[in-house]
């Protein structure tokens, strides 16, 4: 399941940079230029609730297989309609909206999976492991190796981002088991969809430590959206940061990502949940306070540095503790709701940074993305639900 996760990831990786350099092949058009930015994203906004209900009724495995075999079908299509020069700005938007619904397949259903692949004793580390492969993988070697390949021909991202998917449906065909939830006996006991979807809404609302995770998610989605949308002009003004050398702050984000998905497991092991997760908000906020009094580039990438571990960590113990508490069949529901609010808070947190910025200086866009991480602290801190796991039954076979 990792190794399959991993290869897609690659596949993402690619298209980072490759189909941004795709749209402005075909345009000039700013406005459409920043649509594909964000197609892969705007799916959540329509179909993530919709998916979380959908995953809880069929068996996760085959979702995978199923997501993935659209993606690579998908990107096949899109590189031969490159490589036979038939293809515009418009098939681009349709193809990467229509992976970013079937992305939302796959991710929700990964999640839901992993608690009866590791077992619950396991899931910091297996998340640690999947945190870490994405981060190398999707912000390393991916658009590194997408936009040298796209200089090589510009179909030929597309096509391997095709084979990448293939032998992720490879992978995930020698995972043995069913991962369908347990159902009601009698057919006509299954409730609506609609209203399926709306009991992991409840759920998730009536669950203490989810509801607090979910809402200091938004906050630090929000923050770390407003600060990272100005952070390029920021760079620019108090760093002399451009081109290559903002690449090389990005560069340090990552290395500390990676460097979070190694400590996540043995921090999670020796310190208290909360703390990990308190640290993790605080430092966040500091990390950015700091850069607005920072004068060195080299103490930037640093502070940076440490964000992208901090993150991580942040990351990989909500998921971890999320799937511990979540019981298997309210899994693709609440994951999907719960993903649902963390990515809708990042294009609203970017608009903030961005009007924050215009108004009244980029130092005030960094101290409030500082000020919304420092909340989402201490929203966590004066939690009193217990942090650690509950009582989720987990089931591998129907």
């Amino acid at each position: 399941m990792w190794s399959a996760a991993a290869v897609s990831g690659l596949g993402d990786g690619l298209e980072l940079s490759a189909f941004p350099l795709l749209a402005t092949h075909w345009t000039d058009d700013p406005v459409l230029v920043s649509a594909a930015a964000a197609a892969t994203e705007a799916p959540w906004l329509f179909l993530g609730l919709l998916v979380g209900g959908l995953v809880d009724r069929w068996d996760r495995r085959t979702v995978l297989l199923t997501a993935d075999s659209c993606r690579a079908l998908l990107v096949a299509a899109l590189a031969a309609a490159v490589a036979l020069d038939a293809g515009n700005i418009w098939l681009l938007l349709v193809v990467l909206f229509a992976l970013g619904s079937a992305q939302i397949f796959f991710d929700t259903s990964v999640q839901a999976v992993i608690p009866a692949v590791a077992g619950t004793g396991s899931l910091v580390r297996a998340n640690s492991l999947l945190q870490g492969s994405s981060t190398v993988l999707v912000q390393f070697l991916g658009p590194a190796a997408g936009a040298a390949l796209f200089a090589v021909a510009h179909w030929l991202p597309a096509g391997i981002d095709a084979v990448s998917y293939l032998l992720g449906v490879a992978l995930l065909a020698g995972v043995r088991g069913r991962f369908r939830p347990a159902r009601p006996s009698a057919p006509e006991k299954t409730p609506p969809l609609r209203h399926s979807v709306a009991e992991g809404l409840r759920w998730l609302r009536d669950d203490p430590v989810i509801r607090v995770l979910s809402l200091a998610t938004v906050l630090l989605g929000m923050g770390s959206a407003a600060a990272w949308g100005v952070m390029v002009l920021f760079a620019e003004h108090q760093w002399h940061l451009k081109g290559a050398g903002y690449g090389l702050l990005l560069t340090a984000s990552a290395v500390g990502s990676v460097a979070g998905s190694l400590a996540a497991a043995p921090l999670a092991r020796r310190l208290p949940q909360r703390l990990l997760l308190v640290g993790s908000a605080a430092g966040s906020a500091t990390v950015f306070g700091l850069l607005t009094v920072s004068r060195s580039a080299a103490f930037a990438a640093a502070l940076l540095a440490v964000n992208g571990l901090m993150v991580v960590v942040w990351n990989v113990v909500t998921v971890s503790e999320r799937q511990a508490r979540v019981p298997d069949a309210l899994t693709g529901r609440v994951t999907a709701a719960y993903r649902v609010l963390a990515w809708g808070s990042m294009p609203l947190g970017g608009l903030l940074g961005g009007a924050l910025a215009s108004a009244l200086g980029l130092y005030t866009a960094l101290l409030t993305a500082a000020l919304l991480l420092a909340l989402g602290a201490l929203l966590v801190g004066v939690g009193r639900a217990p942090l650690g796991g509950g009582p989720a039954p987990v089931t591998r076979t129907e």
